[in-house]
């Protein structure tokens, strides 16, 4: 008690500090926008033009707090904002062919952001944002054994950036219930979501009319365009794409009939068109698994239920329609699927060298992140020379892990799916109403993680499973805030 009576002190303001006014933060970032903008005329466009939405995302997250997680919806999937950042890099992350890339983008900068939202002006009680789910004993334990590796990885500045990702993960986790802590600052944070996939299912529209790449143009040479967006590798955008179709019909049987005509059936309308044109096998058979999943599980009446899932798949015939007319890559990319274990290309031959290294390195593995090192080095009689591109990045997450982390990291993933599964059902139980849609479609997601991952990699390293996660969280506080009358802290 005495130590946590510390902790309160030193996290406070100190007696003779007042945090200013809230608007004064408004102001403040408005202000700095105008004058990022003013520099932008004078050169380096770019960079100031980022820095004046930059400021007026801070001044907003200042002014009202609960604003972070609708920003942090917006921002995750701007993975381009990578190339402004050429430090801490890594390979990881990323599929598509491109080279290393960093850990820092706009996503993680807006988690920065909460972070200093949480120290200086947090509206709520600051040891709020200390873990008390039962999932902070295996995330630590998680944690330990990607820091020890650092210790003897084959790979030594990659397990160092990599343990430094998963602890900016952490983070991610800890401050999403910290922020979105009530059913408005929720349902707004999902509808940031949905919104953003709008906007990146309309730009997969235009490039794949124009055959105009922002990032990663070598998708679309050849005549095989595989559209990608904002992001590095089409499969993560399709899997993005996904996990925003099943946000969208969580949120909708509790909308009214506007929302649902001008918002979300749009959105669903152009997620899943789009999600044909990213050819991401991988995506659609994960999708055909998990959305009738998705629909059963959702609290409503069985005939809506059936209405649903004939909706959706009415919207799969159009879409699989309009594309085959629009596009002759799509009939080849349905194609390989009859070619057997063939239509996998190079991830035989990665699982067989993940293998042996978990063979040659039991217990600890080659270290967080030093995969793709080893094979180069040690590895490479596995390549299949008939593939002619050189992949040598693992597209296999539990193979990537065991190769890596070994039985130690196995042990401590298992530790954390079995407390996972426990946690996420007893919340299903509890919730009533849009509360549980909304923990199921955030399930839902790390689940379509998890499962994309074993074909397209970026398990622990995708973003959206620790948003997932942390919402899922944020629900558990809200049911129990419910239960016990427990009003939050008000905002001001």
């Amino acid at each position: 008690m005495a130590a946590m009576a510390v902790i309160r002190r030193t996290l406070a303001f100190p007696p003779q500090l007042s945090a200013p006014p809230a608007e004064t933060w408004l102001v403040a970032g408005v202000l700095a926008a105008a004058v990022c903008g003013s520099a932008a005329l004078f050169g380096h466009a770019e960079l100031f033009a980022a820095l004046a939405l930059g400021s007026v995302a801070a001044g907003v997250a200042f002014y009202e707090p609960r604003a972070l997680g609708p920003l942090l919806a917006l921002a995750l999937p701007l993975e381009i904002s990578k190339l402004a950042f050429p430090f801490l890099q890594t390979r990881s992350e990323l599929g598509g062919g491109l080279g290393a890339t960093s850990i820092v983008d706009a996503g993680r900068l807006v988690v920065a952001l909460a972070a200093l939202v949480w120290l200086i002006r947090p509206a709520r009680p600051r040891l709020d944002v200390l873990p008390s789910s039962p999932m902070t004993a295996p995330l630590a334990l998680l944690f330990a054994v990607y820091a020890l590796s650092t210790l003897y990885a084959y790979d030594a500045s990659s397990a160092r950036t990599e343990s430094l990702r998963l602890l900016f993960s952490l983070g991610t986790f800890a401050l999403v219930p910290f922020f979105v802590r009530d059913r408005a600052s929720l349902r707004w944070t999902l509808y940031a979501f949905v919104a953003s996939a709008v906007a990146l299912a309309a730009c997969g529209i235009y490039q794949q009319v124009s055959g105009h790449f922002f990032w990663n143009p070598g998708l679309g040479l050849y005549g095989e365009r595989r559209i990608n967006t904002t992001f590095a590798d089409p499969n993560h955008f399709a899997r993005f794409l996904l996990e925003a179709i099943v946000v969208a019909m969580m949120l909708w049987f509790y909308v009214g009939w506007r929302a649902k005509m001008v918002f979300l059936l749009p959105a669903l309308a152009l997620s899943i068109l789009t999600l044909v044109f990213t050819g991401s096998r991988g995506a659609w058979v994960v999708g055909l698994a998990a959305l009738p999943v998705a629909v059963l599980a959702l609290p409503i009446d069985r005939t809506l239920r059936l209405r649903m899932l004939g909706l959706g798949g009415a919207l799969l015939v159009l879409a699989v329609l309009a594309v085959s007319a629009m596009n002759p890559y799509f009939a080849k990319r349905i194609n390989t699927f009859t070619f057997g274990f063939q239509a996998a290309g190079a991830r035989p031959y990665l699982v067989e060298a993940g293998l042996a290294m978990f063979t040659d390195h039991p217990v600890t593995g080659v270290g967080a992140g030093g995969y793709q090192q080893s094979f180069q080095d040690d590895y490479y009689e596995y390549k299949d020379p008939k593939i002619k591109a050189n992949v040598t990045i693992s597209h296999t997450s539990l193979v990537t892990i065991m190769a890596e982390l070994g039985l130690i990291g196995l042990a401590a993933l298992a530790f954390v799916a079995v407390r996972w599964s426990i946690y996420a059902r007893g919340i299903l139980r509890r919730a009533p109403g849009e509360l549980r849609a909304a923990a199921i479609g955030m399930v839902m997601i790390t689940a379509i993680v998890f499962l994309g991952s074993q074909t397209e990699g970026r398990f622990l390293e995708d973003p959206y499973l620790w948003f997932a996660a942390g919402i899922v969280v944020a629900i558990d506080a809200m049911l129990r805030s419910e239960v016990t009358g427990a009003a939050g802290a008000p905002i001001g």
